[in-house]
């Protein structure tokens, strides 16, 4: 993981491409961590993927303005959980950010954006790459601290 300079190339969705699966949706796969979700991951499973051509993802709120993801590799059956939540941020003179996470269908590129520790005032976007059927952060950039 690094963190970027003034100067460092934001990555894009560009950056990682992905192929299309276009085959049925591989039974699921729950593990230690995805069984505490196991309803959610029933219902994404019987979705078309909407990221990274062959992912089912799914943001969820965890309470008070914040979020994470889950997904559903439809061509393997694995399931997985983004290991961090976002929250909301405010600044007093920067103001008001909702968190938020975004994908593309042709990416395996995510960037999420809000406080990772619960500390509005620490604001930052963080972006990851899924490999191997999991979230690996590769960069990170603060809004505001």
């Amino acid at each position: 993981m690094w963190t970027f300079s003034l100067h460092a190339k934001t990555p894009t969705y560009q950056d990682y491409p992905a192929f299309t699966h276009t085959g049925k949706n591989q039974p699921l796969k729950l593990n230690n961590k995805s069984k505490k979700y196991r309803t959610l991951f029933k219902e994404i499973s019987q979705q078309q993927p909407n990221f990274a051509g062959q992912y089912v993802m799914h943001i969820f709120g965890c309470g008070g303005g914040c979020s994470s993801a889950l997904a559903y590799n439809a061509k393997t059956g694995q399931s997985f959980i983004l290991g961090q939540t976002f929250g909301d941020c405010y600044h007093k003179a920067k103001g008001y950010t909702a968190n938020d996470i975004v994908f593309d269908l042709n990416s395996r590129l995510v960037v999420a954006t809000g406080t990772r520790d619960g500390n509005q005032a620490h604001c930052e976007t963080v972006y990851y790459v899924v490999d191997q059927d999991h979230f690996k952060e590769i960069a990170s950039k603060k809004r505001y601290q």
